[in-house]
């Protein structure tokens, strides 16, 4: 399957349908402005007091806090193994070329109205970050994901592969497989569901918990812990040194680590194992009207709770499998079929 994952990234080096030079300097231009926005962000969060009064010294501050901390991110980037692909060889001297003209904008409308004068220096390290983000594994701006899913012609089992596409930085494609997320069925690997994009309500179903109300019970239990242990400390006071320095000493954030791990094999355990064992015996009808389920109860809530309703019906339903290929089980037509025969006589015949 992976063969045809590569067949693919290969048929889109050759085509250049929305990569003339124009379009690819504005998307780049957008998340640049994205990346750069979060840095700043980090910086201001912890230093609102230099922008509540934006003196010339304040601001030469700022700037200089800045490029401390645009230092230190290049820093940890670079150490981030995980990288694009077809970016791994792109030399920093090519992007800083490539890119001059759309960072002066970029500088212009985030610092140069805003009463900050960039200098060269900043610039360019600027441009460094961006160049660094660029490379690595990481989608913090629009982007294309795609699945690939079913059996290559030597394979027994299916797989699936995520694939996320994003940009064309000086005709180089801005791509990376999401390798945790990549499912192989295996005789140690019976089953798998693969939820993508809004995955709430799946995720709810598989582990038995809202992901959202997991996570609030995490952080109440780290709060309370927390509470817990100073009123503790508070009633021994001064009267034993000794316990009270043991007790600050504890290490509250390995035991909200050692809660989330208890949590996780519970769910693992009573709710993902058996559901997974099950999955794996159901027919292939049965295969196709859970996945169809799954889609309508997350449409189902997105609707009842007002929420942004991008997912809904009707669903498009196929089974892929080794003897049959690709079958719809349901498909919808932006057309009336029984109006367009000709259509279907056009593929079928």
């Amino acid at each position: 399957l992976r063969e045809y994952q590569e067949n693919f990234i290969e048929f889109l080096r050759k085509k250049n349908f929305y990569t003339d030079d124009n379009t690819t300097k504005q998307h780049l231009f957008g998340f640049a402005t994205n990346v750069i926005r979060m840095l700043l962000k980090e910086v201001i969060d912890v230093n609102s007091d230099l922008i509540s009064t934006p003196t010339e010294d304040n601001k030469i501050k700022i700037l200089e806090l800045i490029f401390l901390h645009t230092e230190n991110s290049i820093n940890d980037l670079k150490n981030n193994l995980s990288l694009c692909v077809e970016l791994l060889d792109y030399e920093l001297s090519d992007f800083l070329r490539y890119s001059d003209v759309l960072f002066n904008k970029l500088l212009e409308d985030e610092f140069i109205n805003n009463g900050y004068t960039v200098s060269k220096i900043l610039k360019e390290k600027l441009q460094e970050f961006i160049f660094n983000f660029l490379k690595i594994n990481e989608s913090i701006t629009n982007y294309t994901g795609l699945i690939f899913i079913g059996f290559g012609e030597e394979e027994i089992y299916p797989s699936l592969i995520p694939l996320n596409v994003s940009l064309v930085i000086d005709n180089k494609l801005r791509y990376y497989v999401d390798i945790n997320r990549i499912a192989k069925i295996a005789n140690d690997n019976n089953g798998a569901i693969c939820p993508f994009a809004q995955t709430d309500v799946i995720d709810t179903i598989l582990t038995g918990i809202d992901p959202t109300l997991d996570n609030t019970y995490q952080e109440n239990f780290e709060s309370i812990f927390s509470k817990y242990n100073n009123i503790i400390l508070d009633m021994i006071g001064n009267s034993n040194p000794e316990l009270t320095s043991v007790i600050s000493g504890l290490d509250l954030e390995q035991l909200a680590i050692e809660y989330k791990k208890k949590n996780d094999e519970t769910k693992r355990v009573k709710y993902i194992s058996p559901l997974m064992n099950a999955v794996s015996t159901l027919s292939k009808e049965d295969l196709a009207e859970m996945a169809e389920s799954l889609i309508y109860l997350t449409y189902l809530k997105r609707r009842i709770t007002f929420a942004e309703e991008s997912v809904g019906g009707p669903v498009d339903v196929a089974i892929i499998s080794k003897g049959d290929g690709f079958v719809w089980i349901k498909r919808k037509h932006y057309f009336k079929p029984d109006l367009n025969q000709n259509f279907f006589d056009k593929y079928l015949n």
